[in-house]
């Protein structure tokens, strides 16, 4: 848990440094960290159903628009993604 909130601290120190970014994408990556959030503050509960997408698919899914733009922050996506993954979740 302490790599993904270490991850996860990065990232957010990413999208700070973003000057401009469509709406549609910080919604996005944001809806995704906020779910990392919530299975964060009940680890060990069940984090996600399994029908649905995992977090980490969900991350790099919204990360896509920033492949080209943004490379420092589309490799700190993978490494969020990495460590969700790690976690099973």
């Amino acid at each position: 848990m302490e790599n993904l909130r270490r991850r996860l601290a990065e990232l957010h120190a990413e999208l700070e440094k973003l000057d401009a970014v469509d709406a549609e994408a910080r919604a996005a990556l944001e809806e995704v960290m906020n779910a990392i959030r919530e299975v964060l503050a009940r680890a060990g509960g069940d984090e996600e159903r399994p029908e649905e997408p995992s977090l980490a698919d969900r991350l790099l899914e919204a990360g896509r628009h920033f492949e080209e733009s943004h490379p420092t922050l589309t490799a700190t996506l993978g490494r969020v993604a990495d460590a969700l993954s790690a976690l099973g979740i």
